[in-house]
């Protein structure tokens, strides 16, 4: 199982559009939102500093291909984060509702 971080711009509409897709499609066990993160970064030569909001995406492995495909049809980013986190342990029931929530 992995963790899929993606940050959004500060726009529920957009969150909404992506986690709804996400587990609708069976691409995604839970989604969780943080509030207002903020980002630093250089784009185009500008250092830019945003408030965003940040998704943790839960879901099998083997899945990651089309969470970032969806993702990138969704969003508004012309480069969305999309980083991977391995779930390398957890509380078993947990984990074993992820596996039993997606195919």
């Amino acid at each position: 199982m992995i963790i899929i971080l993606c940050t959004t711009p500060n726009d529920m509409s957009v969150v909404l559009n992506i986690t709804k897709t996400l587990l609708n499609n069976k691409l995604a066990a839970c989604i969780t939102l943080l509030h207002e993160v903020r980002s630093f970064y250089y784009w185009e030569t500008t250092l830019k500093d945003h408030t965003e909001l940040q998704l943790l995406i839960k879901t099998q492995k083997f899945l990651k291909d089309a969470v970032f495909t969806t993702i990138k049809k969704l969003h508004p980013y012309k480069v969305p984060e999309l980083l991977v986190l391995p779930i390398i342990d957890g509380e078993p029931s947990y984990l074993s509702w992820i596996r039993s929530t997606l195919p």
